[in-house]
C-alpha cells in the first residue's frame, strides 16, 4: 500500500529508531507517528516497509479515510485486506475476518461482546504472529471509525504474545479520543515528525527525490520555496509543480497571504497551513478539464472502491470516458496506485476534490453511490455510509435504510449507529419520531454521550405518549451513570405521583429503591422495597402472571430489602429475606431475568457478605449468561466486579483479576467514571497479592486522593477494601487516617463490614499508640459481631484483639486471638485470608519467643500464598521465616519492627524507611518506640550497634 516512489530525503533519526525496534525483537510495541498534514509521514512509512522487508519482516500496512468513518473497523479491515499479499496468513486473516463480521447478542448495549470479540482477534493476531514477525502500518488514523479505534486500543492495553511493531501515523492534535490515554502507556514509542531542514529541503528539490514535473529553481528559488513551505514535504512538492510564480502572487494563491503567517520556527500553525494547503490541491486540481474534475469529485465520494463502474455511477459520466479520465487523473498524479487497486495520492487531495464539488453536486452524488450499491446487492451498512451525505427531509426510504443500518451496527459501532439513527431522525416526518428518538437516545448512551441522550429524553418524557415509559427508565438508568441520584430521585417521584395505582408502579418503587441503596438511604430503600411488595400479586414466586408488572419485580424488591437490612445491622432479618430473596430469583426463567438483571449483582453480593460464596458464584454466572443471551451488556461491569470481589476472597486471584479487568473494560467502554472507579477499587486487592504494593498503589490512591464515589453504597464496599490493603501492607496511619475521615462509630450504614472496619481502625489506633482509641473501635467491633455480622468478619475482630493484647504484653490472650482468627477462616474456607491470620500468629508467637511455631505458621502462609498464586505476601512469609532467628531479647521483636532496626541499622531516616516499607513516618516512629522499651536502649546508634550483631 506504501510506496516510496523516489529516495526518502532527511527522516534519519526515525528510520535508525524503527530499525532498531526491529532488530531488538521486543515482544509487541506500539509506535505513534504524529506530524502536520502533509509532513511526510505516509512516505515514512512507505520506508518502514522497505525496511522490514529487507530483514525478512511481513508488512502490512491500512489507511483510515475521512468519508468511511461510519464503516465499523474499515482501517482494520483495510490492513487484513492488505495482509491477503502473504499467503502464509491466509488461513488466520479468514479467522480474523470472520471475527469482525459477525453478529452478536441483541440489543443496545454490547461492550462485553466486543470485548470478547477483541480478546478473541488478540489470540487470533497470537496465532498469525507465531512463526512470522509482523509490522503493522496504519495511516490516518485520525479519521479511524470507533470500532477500529476500540480494537487498536484495546490491543495497546492488552498486548498480544507475539513479536510485532505496529506503526499509528496520525495528524500532530487529532489523535481519537479512545485512544489519547492508552497511548501514554509503557509499550508505545513516540516519534513526532517535524518539518524539513533547509538541507534536506534543498536536497529533495534539487536532487533525485525532486518531485515529477517540477520547474527548475535555483538556489535562491529553493530557499523561498522553502520559506513559503515551512519545511512541508507535501507543500513543497505542490509549489515546486506550480506555474513560476511571483513572490506576491504566491501568496495570493496560497490563501491571501497565509504564507505570512510563518513563525521564526518555520512552521504554520495548524489551520493556516491546512487552509493553504487545500487552496494549493484546489488550484492544481482546478487545472483538470471537466470531464477529468468531475471524475477527481466522483472518486472523492465513492472512496476506497475506485472501480472505474461504481466511478461512472457517480459522476453519470460513460464509462469509457471515465475510464480515459482515470488514466489521466493517475498520470497527473492526482491518483496513484496500490497493488491493483487505484488510490488518491494523499488524503488531502480526495479532500480538495470532494470540497471542490458543491454540496447540492455531493448530496446527488452520494445518492447515486448507494443506489448503485442496492443494484449491486451491498448490505444496508454499506449503502448507509452514503445515504448518511444524502438523505433529505420527507425521505422515507432513506430513513428506513439508515434505521436498519443503524440497528445492524448498534452492537458493534454505537457512535455510527447514533450517527445514522440522527441522520434519520431530522429526515423523518415529526408524529413519527418518538421510537426513533428512544433508539437515538440508547445509542448515544452507550458510545457515552450520555448528555446528548439525556436531554433527548428529557424531551420524551415531557411529551408524555406511548413511549414515556421506556424513555423514564432510559432517563433513570442514564442520571444514575451521570451520578447525578437527587434528579434521577425527583424523575421516579414524580412518575410514581402520575401513575399512582398503575401496574407499572412496582417497577418504579424499585428502581427508587435502589437510587437510596446508592444514596446510602437505608431506611428510605427498606421502606420503597417493601411498598414495592405490598402491591398485588408481588409477594409469592409461585403467583400467576396477572399483573402487567415485569415479573423479575419481586425478586428486585425482596432483594433491595434484604440488602437494606443487612445495611442496617439488622442482620436476621437480612438472612431471612436473602434466602426469600434467593427464591424469587431461582423461580424467574432467564427471559423474565433479563428484563431486571440489575438484581442479581446486589443478591450475589448480599451473598458474598454474608458468606454464601457458592450461591454469589451461581447467580453471577447466571446472570453473565442471560446478559450474553440477551445483549443486556448495562449490568455487566457490576456482575464481574461483584464476581471479582468473590473469587478474590475465595483465592481465586487470576479469574478475579480477569474479572476486575473485564469490569473496567466495559465501564470505561460504557463513559461510567463512577463504575471504573469501582472496577479498580475491586482490582486493588488481587493485584496487591499477586503483584505488591507499587502495581496496587495506583488504584488505591485514587479513592484516597481522587474525588470519591457519589454512590454511598459503592463508597462502604470501596472503604472497607482500601482500609484492608493499607492495613495488609503496614501503612497504618494511613489507614487510621483513611478511616478517621469517612467511618463513623455507628455500623448502621457501614454494614456487615462494620466488624472488620471497626477491627481495622482498633489496630492502627493500637499501632499509633493509643490504647484507649483502640479498645473503644475493639468493642464497637465486638458489639457489631454480637448483633449477627457474618461469621467471617470475627476474623478480623480477633486479629484486632491479639494486636491490642501484644501491646499491652499479653502474650497468651494474644496468641489464642490469633488462633481463633485463622480457625474462622479456615471454616469459612477463604485462603488468603487464613494465610495473613498465620502469619500474625507468627509474630505473636516470635514476640513471646516461640520461634518454631512462628516458622511453622509461616510455612503454612507462605504454602496457603502460593497455592493460590499470591506471590507478593508468600515472598513476605518466605522472607519473615527466614528472619525469625531467636537473637537472645531480638526474638522478641516483631518481624516489622525487626525489619526497621535492620534499616535504622543501614543509616535509614523515618521517612526513608518508611517509604521502603510503605509506612508513614509516624508508624515508623511508634515502632521505634516499642523497640527501644523492648531493648531497653535510648538511642538510634545503640539500635544500630545491635542490629550489628551485637544483641
Amino acid at each position: 500500500m506504501f510506496e516510496t516512489r523516489r529516495p526518502l530525503v532527511g527522516r534519519t533519526a526515525e528510520l535508525a529508531h524503527l530499525s532498531g525496534l526491529l532488530d531488538a525483537r521486543r515482544q509487541w510495541v506500539f509506535v505513534s507517528l504524529t506530524g502536520e498534514p502533509g509532513i511526510g509521514k505516509t512516505r515514512l512509512l512507505g520506508a518502514f516497509a522497505d525496511l522490514a522487508r529487507e530483514r525478512g519482516i511481513m508488512a502490512i500496512a491500512g489507511r483510515a479515510t475521512e468519508f468511511e468513518r461510519s464503516a465499523p473497523y474499515g482501517i482494520v479491515q483495510d490492513a487484513l485486506a492488505d495482509a491477503h499479499q502473504h499467503p502464509e496468513l491466509a488461513g488466520h486473516l479468514d479467522g480474523l475476518r470472520a471475527l469482525l463480521s459477525r453478529e452478536t447478542g441483541t440489543g443496545d448495549l454490547a461492550g462485553l461482546d466486543r470485548h470478547r470479540r477483541f480478546r478473541e482477534m488478540r489470540q487470533g493476531v497470537e496465532r498469525m504472529g507465531a512463526s512470522s514477525r509482523l509490522l503493522v502500518l496504519m495511516d490516518d488514523v485520525q479519521w479511524a471509525d470507533d470500532a477500529s479505534v476500540e480494537v487498536i486500543d484495546y490491543h495497546i492495553r492488552h498486548p498480544p504474545n507475539t513479536s510485532a511493531v505496529i506503526v499509528l501515523a496520525c495528524r500532530t492534535g487529532e489523535l481519537p479520543r479512545g485512544l489519547a490515554r492508552s497511548l501514554t502507556s509503557a509499550n508505545v514509542v513516540n516519534l513526532p515528525l517535524g518539518p524539513l531542514s533547509a538541507a534536506e529541503a534543498d536536497t529533495m528539490l534539487a536532487g533525485q527525490s525532486a518531485p515529477p514535473g517540477r520547474r527548475q529553481l535555483s538556489r535562491p528559488g529553493r530557499r523561498r520555496l522553502y520559506e513559503r513551505s515551512g519545511g512541508n514535504p507535501l507543500f513543497l512538492e505542490i509549489l515546486a509543480t506550480l506555474p513560476d510564480t511571483p513572490a506576491a502572487d504566491l501568496a495570493e494563491v496560497t490563501g491571501a497571504g497565509a504564507l505570512a503567517g510563518v513563525k521564526g520556527s518555520g512552521v504554520l500553525t495548524e489551520v493556516t497551513r491546512t487552509d493553504a494547503l487545500d487552496r494549493l490541491i484546489v488550484a492544481e486540481l482546478a487545472g483538470l478539464d471537466p470531464d477529468r474534475q468531475l471524475v477527481a469529485q466522483a472518486a472523492a465520494v465513492a472512496g476506497d472502491d475506485l472501480a472505474a463502474a461504481f466511478v461512472a455511477a457517480v459522476s453519470g459520466l460513460d464509462l469509457p470516458t471515465v475510464e480515459a479520465a482515470l488514466d489521466e487523473l493517475v498520470r497527473r498524479r492526482v491518483l496513484g496506485t496500490a497493488g491493483r487497486a487505484l488510490v488518491f495520492r494523499h488524503p488531502l487531495v480526495r479532500a480538495a476534490a470532494y470540497q471542490l464539488a458543491g454540496p447540492s453536486w455531493r448530496r446527488a452524488a452520494h445518492r447515486r453511490a448507494a443506489e448503485h450499491l442496492l443494484a449491486r446487492g451491498a448490505s444496508d451498512v454499506r449503502r448507509a455510509v452514503h445515504m448518511e451525505h444524502a438523505i433529505g427531509v420527507g425521505d422515507a426510504d432513506g430513513a428506513a435504510l439508515l434505521v436498519s443500518a443503524a440497528g445492524a451496527v448498534s452492537v458493534n459501532a454505537p457512535a455510527t449507529a447514533a450517527r445514522w439513527f440522527r441522520a434519520a431522525l431530522e429526515a423523518s416526518p415529526a408524529d413519527a419520531t418518538p421510537e426513533l428518538r428512544v433508539s437515538l437516545a440508547a445509542a448515544l448512551g452507550v458510545s457515552g454521550r450520555l448528555e446528548e441522550a439525556r436531554g433527548l429524553l428529557h424531551e420524551l418524557v415531557r411529551e408524555g405518549g406511548a413511549n414515556r415509559d421506556q424513555a423514564v427508565g432510559l432517563l433513570s438508568a442514564m442520571q444514575r451513570s451521570l451520578g447525578r441520584l437527587e434528579e434521577a430521585r425527583a424523575l421516579l417521584t414524580g412518575e410514581l405521583a402520575r401513575v399512582d395505582d398503575s401496574a407499572g408502579r412496582p417497577s418504579l418503587l424499585v428502581e427508587l429503591a435502589a437510587i437510596d441503596l446508592l444514596q446510602g438511604q437505608w431506611d428510605s430503600a427498606a421502606d420503597n422495597a417493601s411498598q414495592a411488595l405490598d402491591q398485588p400479586d408481588q409477594a409469592s414466586p409461585q403467583r400467576e402472571h396477572t399483573s402487567a408488572a415485569r415479573p423479575g419485580t419481586s425478586a428486585s424488591a425482596v432483594t433491595l430489602l434484604a440488602v437494606a437490612e443487612l445495611y442496617r445491622c439488622r442482620f436476621p432479618d437480612g438472612y431471612r429475606l436473602l434466602a426469600r430473596a434467593k427464591t424469587f430469583m431461582d423461580a424467574l426463567t432467564d427471559r423474565e431475568l433479563c428484563d431486571d438483571l440489575g438484581v442479581v449483582a446486589p443478591l450475589a453480593w448480599g451473598e458474598f457478605i454474608v458468606d454464601h460464596h457458592d450461591d454469589a458464584l451461581r447467580h453471577l454466572a447466571r446472570g453473565l449468561q442471560v446478559a450474553r443471551d440477551h445483549g443486556r451488556d448495562n449490568v455487566v461491569p457490576l456482575l464481574h466486579a461483584a464476581r471479582a470481589m468473590v473469587r478474590s476472597a475465595l483465592g481465586e486471584i487470576e479469574a478475579a483479576l480477569a474479572d476486575a479487568e473485564e469490569a473496567e473494560e466495559i465501564a470505561r467502554h460504557l463513559g461510567s467514571a463512577e463504575m471504573l472507579a469501582f472496577a479498580h477499587v475491586v482490582k486493588s486487592r488481587p493485584l496487591l497479592w499477586q503483584a505488591g504494593p507499587e502495581a496496587a498503589a495506583p488504584l488505591v490512591e485514587e479513592v484516597l486522593h481522587g474525588p470519591g464515589m457519589r454512590s454511598a453504597w459503592w463508597r462502604t464496599i470501596a472503604d472497607d477494601v482500601v482500609s484492608e490493603v493499607l492495613m495488609s501492607v503496614g501503612r497504618t496511619e494511613d489507614c487510621r487516617r483513611f478511616l478517621a475521615a469517612r467511618v463513623g462509630g455507628d455500623p448502621s450504614g457501614v454494614g456487615p463490614g462494620a466488624a472488620s472496619v471497626f477491627a481495622r481502625r482498633a489496630r492502627a489506633e493500637a499501632a499509633r499508640g493509643d490504647m484507649t482509641a483502640a479498645g473503644q473501635w475493639y468493642e464497637r467491633a465486638v458489639a457489631v459481631v454480637a448483633s449477627g455480622a457474618p461469621p467471617a468478619r470475627s476474623a478480623d475482630v480477633e486479629a484486632a484483639r491479639a494486636a491490642l493484647a501484644m501491646a499491652a504484653d499479653r502474650p497468651h490472650e494474644a496468641e489464642a486471638a490469633a488462633r481463633e482468627a485463622v480457625e474462622c477462616l479456615v471454616t469459612a474456607r477463604l485462603p488468603v485470608g487464613e494465610g495473613f491470620a498465620r502469619m500474625l500468629l507468627a509474630e505473636v508467637s516470635a514476640d513471646a519467643g516461640d520461634i518454631r511455631t512462628a516458622q511453622e505458621q509461616l510455612g503454612q502462609a507462605k504454602a496457603l500464598f502460593a497455592r493460590v498464586g499470591a506471590a507478593w505476601p508468600a515472598a513476605q512469609a518466605g522472607r519473615r521465616q527466614r528472619g525469625t532467628v531467636a537473637h537472645g531479647a531480638g526474638g522478641r521483636l516483631s518481624e516489622r519492627e525487626r525489619e526497621i532496626v535492620e534499616l535504622v541499622g543501614e543509616g535509614l531516616t523515618n521517612r526513608q524507611i518508611g517509604e521502603r516499607l510503605y509506612l508513614s513516618p509516624r508508624t515508623v516512629e511508634t515502632h521505634l518506640a516499642h523497640v527501644f522499651r523492648k531493648l531497653g536502649v535510648n538511642t538510634r546508634a545503640a539500635l544500630a550497634r545491635r542490629s550489628a550483631g551485637r544483641w
